[in-house]
């Protein structure tokens, strides 16, 4: 069932008992000249007429995005979240007038209430009604974000508070009888029903103000932070290479609307910065799936040199490749160590020249006190295998990766060309895992592999 239909389904259910306990409250209050049952009928009534805008309030916001309302029509439940509000208030007027009048009246018809076993059957129905009724519609209201339903929700909470209220209002009312006339407890019984009536306007103003601050908010569209908080610790976590400079997030019921605005190298080509771009809006929905999001490019300048960044920038302006990049800043001085790339074939001699060149740079610009260098092929040659690949290669790669207890391979692809033979082994990211830990279990399993399996071809473990 979608979101729509189930917020239906919880309109109509509470225009249903909304009509129900009106006429209920309307007909005992009449009857008995409570107060009280009075002001929970106007009360009903206007929870009628709330639960009407709810449902018609439902129907528009189901309504898919137009020209005229490109973030669709999901804000008319805010709208009538704040229509219920100024109903509540005048009904908490009209039951402070009525109350005030009643206790300032010399009459003592004013102030009595016909109590019947009808009064009691109403007002415990009403309460019955409204747990169950609240419940329902906070739940859909919380699965479905609706601010309609959830304003219903509110109202109908208050109104187990006031009927609770009422209950004990003609309980006094009912036991007045048994007082002694003239003492204070005959006073306070006699009032009771007009005390629960002051009692439920304390708490409709209470719902008053907690419903319409959230009705305005909404439509002034101010967020409460969750979303803009997430999207900021997902891009942190899964995306730290493309930090966010700026996010705005619009939340309209179910729907999250962000426009996210991410530093990247400025020399990241357009077709690239598109796959980028679809990625952050995937990674996105992962976490809000109803989430339609814009993403912004920021070019973004060179950051600042680091020890590491100068070093490898040095060393391609001398025509290097590099990696194991070691500094340490040791008793004797600031040490460094790095693999520089050749060409496998490359005479060493004719290279000293600029290996020593590349030394005393990086010695001169970072002031340290040793730059020691290991030369390696920048490409390596694969080894020539003559053993046949086994018929069941596949199958003893998964056993040999059960029985080391590695993850389950994702995909195992052999590269052949004449007796050169290359597998590579994908394996699921582990994201508990940082660079080192990553690299670490991914040089462990490649060994291990090694020694369990035929030596047929070079294999190479690596993450999807």
């Amino acid at each position: 069932m979608d979101a729509d239909t189930k917020k239906t389904i919880a309109a109509v259910s509470s225009v249903i008992w909304s009509a129900l306990l009106t006429l209920m409250k309307f007909v005992v209050g009449v009857l008995t000249g409570s107060l009280g049952i009075l002001s929970e009928a106007l009360h009903s009534a206007l929870d009628l007429l709330a639960a009407l805008g709810s449902l018609f309030a439902v129907k528009i916001a189901a309504q898919p995005a137009d020209a005229e309302h490109p973030y669709g029509h999901g804000k008319v439940e805010n709208l009538m979240a704040l229509v219920e509000t100024l109903l509540l208030l005048a009904t908490a007027a009209w039951v402070v007038m009525e109350a005030v009048e009643r206790l300032m009246s010399d009459s003592p018809e004013a102030l009595h209430v016909q109590t019947s076993i009808w009064a009691f059957v109403v007002v415990i129905v009403s309460l019955v009604v409204d747990i169950n009724r609240s419940a329902m519609l906070k739940r859909v209201a919380k699965e479905t974000k609706s601010a309609a339903l959830e304003a219903d929700a509110a109202h109908f909470a208050s109104d187990i508070w006031s009927s609770a209220a009422v209950l004990l209002g003609i309980t006094g009312a009912a036991c007045v009888g048994f007082a002694e006339e003239g003492s204070a407890l005959h006073w306070v019984l006699l009032r009771a029903d007009v005390l629960a009536s002051l009692g439920v306007v304390l708490l409709i103003l209470h719902i008053c103000w907690d419903l319409g601050k959230k009705a305005i908010n909404n439509l002034m569209d101010r967020v409460d932070g969750h979303a803009a908080g997430e999207i900021r610790k997902l891009m942190a976590e899964r995306m730290p290479a493309y930090p966010v400079t700026r996010l705005r997030v619009r939340e309209v019921g179910m729907k999250v609307y962000s426009e996210i605005e991410v530093a990247v190298p400025r020399e990241l080509h357009v077709d690239t910065a598109h796959e980028i771009a679809d990625a952050i809006e995937e990674l996105i929905a992962s976490e809000f799936p109803e989430a339609e999001t814009i993403v912004h490019m920021q070019p973004s300048a060179l950051p600042e040199d680091t020890p590491e960044l100068l070093i490898r920038r040095i060393a391609l302006t001398h025509r290097f490749g590099m990696h194991g990049l070691v500094l340490m800043q040791a008793e004797q001085g600031f040490i460094i160590f790095t693999d520089l790339e050749l060409p496998p074939h490359a005479n060493l001699s004719g290279w000293n020249v600029a290996i020593q060149a590349f030394r005393k740079e990086v010695q001169r610009r970072l002031k340290a006190q040793a730059v020691i260098v290991h030369v390696e092929p920048d490409v390596r040659e694969l080894p020539t295998y003559l053993q046949a690949v086994p018929h069941n290669w596949e199958s003893q790669v998964r056993h040999a990766m059960i029985t080391m207890g590695a993850p389950l391979p994702s995909d195992i692809k052999l590269y052949t060309k004449d007796n050169h033979r290359l597998c590579i082994i994908s394996i699921p990211q582990e994201g508990a895992l940082n660079v080192q830990e990553s690299h670490e279990r991914i040089s462990s399993i490649n060994k291990r592999l090694r020694d369990m399996l035929p030596k047929v071809a070079k294999i190479i473990v690596t993450y999807e």
